[in-house]
């Protein structure tokens, strides 16, 4: 152990004084402040809920510290991050705080707007709802369509309450039966553009269309 602390004294010793001799150069500079757009991230959602609203992902961030430290400072060392871990459903303000911002060292946070943000939570509901199939065009002359059955009838999704209530069903991309003299089942995609559901138990459906020939008055 002792001669850890005894050898090579004079490159420690040169390195001891080099360090001081940096650490008054830095201290003795004249400290200035600039300011940045400093992207926020949020972290913790709760894994059952979803937000539906956006706060604004960047914050105004005025920071100070010796000028050579200022000089090579660029925004991507500065990052605030927000813990929504303690979050409840509906909306939800947070103050931020400096300690909410990570700066390199020696680099000080004055201060920084705004200085909250509102986040609003949502919880994620599961629900089985309609499937319809969307049959487009005529069948060939003298046929008519006498039913179309859909399988499976239900699909469940997950979303939020307000999403799946404004849905109410999902349909299945057009299905065009132009021209057609027989019953034809084919497995059809679901249309879910527009929608925001979290997930969807399937993505296809079987449908089939019965077609009948006219019966002759």
């Amino acid at each position: 152990m002792r001669e850890f602390f005894t050898s090579n004294l004079r490159l420690k010793a040169m390195a001891l004084a080099f360090a001081v001799a940096l650490w008054f150069f830095v201290a003795g500079q004249s400290r200035t402040e600039v300011g940045f757009l400093v992207p926020v991230g949020l972290k913790g959602i709760p894994k059952d809920m979803v937000m539906t609203s956006v706060p604004p992902d960047e914050i105004e961030v005025r920071v100070t510290g010796p000028r050579l430290f200022i000089s090579n400072l660029s925004p991507a060392q500065i990052a605030a991050e927000l813990d929504l871990s303690a979050a409840k459903e509906g909306l939800n303000a947070y103050k931020i705080q400096t300690k909410d911002i990570a700066t390199p060292m020696g680099i000080e946070v004055l201060r920084f707007r705004p200085n909250s943000l509102e986040v609003k939570l949502e919880r994620v509901s599961k629900a089985d709802l309609p499937v319809r199939a969307r049959v487009v065009g005529r069948p060939a002359p003298g046929y008519r369509v006498t039913d179309v059955q859909v399988f499976p009838k239900y699909i469940t999704v997950s979303g939020t309450k307000k999403e799946i209530r404004e849905i109410g069903a999902v349909f299945t991309k057009p299905l065009d039966i132009t021209g057609m003299d027989s019953s034809t089942s084919l497995s059809v995609q679901l249309d879910t553009a527009g929608s925001e559901f979290r997930s969807i138990s399937a993505e296809r459906v079987e449908v089939k269309v019965t077609i009948r020939k006219e019966k002759q008055g």
